[in-house]
Formats: structure tokens, sequence, C-alpha cells
């Protein structure tokens, strides 16, 4: 998927603000059956394309009438490309948001993690390949004892998309809204116990390169 992401912005000149808009909406889309009428949602991003998909989202959900708060487990120069676009947006919507680059700044922020009716996660994406570092553990940690529904973002925050496990500790989702194609561990047995309800988001790929054979493959 991250080879697909890349041809379709290099070789069909779609912009990553472009994939990041349609993958926030669909993961918007699918929160809203999740709410109640007026209903709160955290959106607990990271500071990469996944927190990007986040702040679309953040801000989709917020348009529908939702109250919506923006956590960002990042420092605001980590944040760059499309991802800074979109938290532009929200910084210019007026959401409410603030940064927890530690796990000090996670520690006191916490507290306040009461009272919302979803948790949209936008931690971590594909990119995980080693155990989760703080201060994500901690927050996956946090969000699964919470009691409040998860919608994670591509996949479950903490999960190893090439295998479904999680690396150690995983998002337990309510709903999974992946994005363009199912993550080869999302298929997985290993999988099931994070990743709930599975949705596959189309964001605008070509066709050309989401058919078993396109012009990405090796064979």
């Amino acid at each position: 998927m991250r080879r697909l992401d890349e041809l379709a912005q290099k070789r069909f000149g779609i912009p990553e603000l472009i994939l990041m808009e349609h993958a926030g909406a669909a993961a918007a889309r699918e929160a809203k059956p999740l709410l109640p009428r007026g209903g709160s949602v955290l959106v607990l991003s990271g500071g990469g394309a996944n927190g990007g998909d986040g702040f679309v989202a953040a801000r989709h959900l917020v348009n529908a009438g939702f109250e919506v708060r923006v956590a960002v487990l990042s420092r605001p120069r980590k944040i760059r490309g499309a991802a800074r676009t979109n938290l532009e947006m929200v910084r210019r919507l007026g959401l409410p948001y603030e940064f927890l680059p530690d796990e000090k700044a996670w520690d006191r922020w916490r507290g306040k993690g009461r009272g919302f009716d979803l948790i949209v996660d936008a931690l971590l994406g594909t990119g995980l390949k080693e155990n989760v570092r703080e201060p994500f553990g901690s927050a996956i940690r946090w969000m699964n004892r919470s009691g409040i529904a998860i919608l994670s973002v591509d996949l479950p925050s903490g999960m190893s998309a090439d295998t479904g496990r999680p690396l150690p500790v995983a998002a337990r989702a309510k709903v999974t809204v992946t994005c363009g194609l199912p993550k080869a561990g999302l298929l997985k047995p290993e999988a099931l116990a994070c990743r709930g309800r599975l949705v596959v988001a189309d964001i605008g790929l070509p066709r050309a390169l989401t058919r078993r054979k396109g012009p990405w493959s090796s064979s």
C-alpha cells in the first residue's frame, strides 16, 4: 500500500492531500453511526500520515455537528506535508487541540480523557516496524481500558500491518476503516481480537493500481 500511494502521487499526479482527504472523510463517515446526536469525539493523532487522516476526520466530524477534541502525540516540528496542512485547517477552524510529545505530557493530559462517546485512533499506521514506543504505548493501553468505543484509521495502532500481531500492544477497535486495500495483517486470525468490523475505504487510488496485476506489480 505504501508503494501504491507513492505511485498514485508520482505516476498519476494525485496529491497526498487528496488521498488523505478521502481517508479521513471515510473514517468520519463510519464514525457517525457510532455517535449519539451531538456526541463528543476524541481524536488521538500521531505526527505522520495516519495522524493527518485523523485531522481530516476531526474536521468532517465537527462540520457534522459533533464536539471534537484533538490530542497530538508529537512535537509540532515533526508534522510535515499534507498532515501539517490538515493540522493548520484544524487550527483555523478553532478546534481544541494540544500537543503531547512525551510520556510526562501524556500523563498530565490523560485525566482529561473522560466523557467522550468515541475515540478516533489515528496514532500509528503501516510504518510501524518495531515495538511501540512511549507515549504511544501508554495511550493505547489507556484507550483499551477507557471503555470508550474505538474507531481505528487504516489499522489499530500498535498492530503489525504484515502479521496482525500487537507490537506488543494494539488498540482494540470496534471498527477499523482501512484505506485503499486491506493490509495483509488485518486478514490474519491474529488480528481478529483488535480489528473489530473491517471497512475498506475507497480513497481514490486509480484502478490500474488496485487490480491484481497493476503496473506496480513485478509479475
